[in-house]
């Protein structure tokens, strides 16, 4: 069974510890684009956060251009392999990370989706869902409630669900999901919850208060520069 991690960002987890991961962010094959975005996504830390070790099975959610996947590709290791749900495919051209195994980003039945792919009950050890989760919301075909189970289903016990997401005002719920791309934390809070998951903690390690929560996080404001929006870091364990 997976390890219980302690949510402690003065170490980091990964490979081989400090230096293992900053070998992970070092290394030559990795896309210059992805080191462009590492001072507002802080890898060190959220991947710290999230807990990933060496053999692991990792399955994640809205993987799009790929940044995430490719730092847990290198941290699982030839050992371990990374599910993919929604991956560019361009990310995996050549068969440069062969550990990464593409989910199509398929709305409906995901429970048959997974097991399609040989995702068994109980055999994950960590699902992430970074800043993907309020796109769910916004396509009616998605029963998140449905979404949630399954992915408890699929995770281990004792295993880990990550989420990472761009804050809205508290109580706003869903108002500022379509326009903005953002969702109310206690809401989403409450939906992972009501699903079966306990809640392990969170991380500030994204956090911006000087953001309005209201505007669009990818274009400039007075209070802040485009990508450091205000973002929230979840942690969820399956009992």
């Amino acid at each position: 069974m997976r390890r219980i991690v302690v949510l402690m960002l003065c170490f980091l987890a990964g490979a081989a510890g400090a230096q293992g991961f900053q070998d992970v962010l070092d290394d030559p094959q990795r896309p210059s684009s992805d080191r462009e975005e590492d001072d507002r996504r802080k890898p060190a830390e959220v991947m710290a956060f999230a807990g990933i070790s060496p053999g692991d099975v990792v399955l994640e959610i809205g993987a799009g251009r790929g940044y995430t996947t490719e730092l847990a590709s290198r941290m699982v290791g030839e050992d371990g392999v990374v599910y993919a749900h929604g991956l560019d495919p361009d990310r995996v051209i050549g068969n440069r990370l062969p550990n990464v195994v593409v989910l199509p980003a398929e709305p409906r039945d995901p429970a048959a989706r997974f097991a399609a792919a040989g995702i068994a009950p109980d055999s994950v050890d960590c699902v992430l869902a970074f800043f993907s989760l309020h796109d769910g919301y916004l396509n009616d075909q998605n029963d998140m409630q449905l979404w949630y189970r399954t992915l408890l289903y699929v995770l281990e016990p004792g295993g880990e669900f990550i989420v990472l997401d761009n804050a809205a005002p508290e109580g706003s719920g869903l108002d500022y999901t379509g326009e903005v791309h953002r969702i109310a934390e206690d809401f989403l809070l409450d939906e992972i919850l009501e699903a079966g998951f306990e809640f392990v903690g969170a991380s500030d390690v994204l956090r911006n208060p000087d953001d309005d929560l209201t505007s669009i996080w990818f274009e400039d404001t007075d209070q802040r520069a485009a990508g450091y929006q205000d973002r929230f870091a979840f942690k969820f364990r399956k009992p």
